[in-house]
């Protein structure tokens, strides 16, 4: 693992990764995700709802709603499934997008 690297295990207790080059666009794109950062792994191990991207079908959403967070608002977290898995992007919103149901709590 690099030291620019942030690993978390999802509900699977399978390795998501967060790169730090991908954590600075998050936050370039997404400033307010700095606010609620923590619920990252929250997001990824304890998520309401997990659902495949109707776009991609190696992309998964991981949602989790949090009442904190903007008014309460559903944090998502995107991971790329490929050889290793990896966050895309994070970011917080009103509703869950449409796709396939994987998993829900």
């Amino acid at each position: 693992m690099s030291t620019d690297e942030q690993i978390y295990a999802d509900v699977f207790d399978e390795e998501i990764i967060l790169t730090a080059q991908v954590r600075t666009v998050i936050l370039t794109k997404h400033p307010e995700v700095a606010d609620f950062s923590h619920e990252i792994e929250k997001a990824l191990r304890e998520p309401d709802e997990i659902r495949r991207s109707i776009r991609d079908e190696r992309v998964v959403l991981y949602y989790r709603h949090v009442a904190e967070v903007l008014n309460g608002k559903w944090v998502v977290v995107v991971v790329k499934r490929l050889e290793q898995n990896f966050v895309s992007t994070i970011y917080a919103t009103d509703q869950i997008k449409s796709g396939e149901v994987i998993w829900t709590k």
